[in-house]
């Protein structure tokens, strides 16, 4: 292709669309994993109000009844499907095996994956126990680059075979744990692991470009299940947090669904390589 047809081409992806549509996620399959945690469940709930039909993945056996419930109300609202694989992310031939199996029932286009599902503990680093910090880097880094190269292969299997060749949209949950250190909250394991995420987005990106667009969204401290007992125990860094947030709060995971939908749908259709920084200013300071 001439540079001119290049140019001629830049930017223009068929009849221009609403802004309604740009956001819209239907006609696709998307697949989450850590999907019974906090932010797993927020952000399905606002990939099915969006359009799309949901594949939840996860290392327990069945995801909790009432939370889940409720989102299969939703699902059949929205006339989408919402189903759901148990699955370790940090191996790899179980994984890609559960994602072979459920993208092999979806009715739509497999265009996106949420990876969420990661861990994490607090702790000195000088004592820090080895063995965790070793398992906070498989689940935290290795996995995600397993749901990554398990997903990106699927996706262009199914390119192979599609007349029409759609593109594709993986968002990561890293952390602005991987740009700063948390005052107060001694990490450096999971920090790592958050920061590795990162990076390994920059050169899947660069690697899978045009067919896949890959980003992350690092989050600011959040109220989910896994801080709760931290947070619990330690008043004092709510109020901390809180004070050095420019919005004077922590988050919830429903501050966490636009930015997901976002980077999802087409809306975000140039951007790749990128972390969208979601902190309220956090770490501007």
């Amino acid at each position: 292709m001439s540079p001119a047809q290049k140019l001629s081409k830049s930017g223009t992806h068929g009849p221009k669309r609403t802004a309604t549509e740009l956001f819209s996620l239907s006609e696709r399959t998307i697949v989450v994993t850590g999907a019974t945690g906090g932010m797993g469940l927020a952000l399905i709930e606002a990939i099915l109000e969006s359009g799309a039909d949901v594949i939840g993945i996860d290392r327990l056996d069945k995801p909790a009844t009432e939370a889940w419930e409720k989102l299969q109300v939703l699902a059949k609202t929205k006339g989408c499907t919402l189903t759901y694989f148990e699955c370790d992310i940090s191996d790899q031939e179980t994984t890609f095996d559960v994602f072979r199996h459920a993208i092999s029932q979806s009715r739509l286009p497999f265009r996106g994956l949420v990876h969420c599902a990661g861990i994490g503990w607090t702790g000195e680093s000088l004592n820090f126990p080895i063995n965790e910090a070793r398992k906070i880097i498989d689940v935290n880094l290795v996995g995600t680059l397993i749901a990554a190269q398990v997903a990106a292969r699927l996706i262009k299997e199914q390119q192979e075979t599609m007349a029409e060749s759609l593109t594709a949209s993986f968002v990561f949950i890293a952390s602005m744990s991987g740009y700063i250190v948390n005052k107060g909250m001694p990490n450096a394991a999971y920090a790592a692991s958050k920061a590795g995420v990162q990076q390994l987005t920059r050169n899947l990106a660069s690697e899978w470009a045009p067919s896949i667009r890959v980003n992350t969204i690092s989050p600011g401290v959040i109220k989910t299940p896994m801080t709760h007992g931290i947070l619990e125990d330690r008043g004092d860094l709510v109020e901390l947090y809180s004070r050095e947030s420019m919005l004077g709060r922590l988050s919830e995971p429903d501050d966490y669904r636009g930015p997901a939908v976002f980077l999802l749908s087409d809306a975000s259709g140039y951007i790749t390589a990128a972390d969208l920084l979601v902190d309220a200013g956090y770490t501007a300071w």
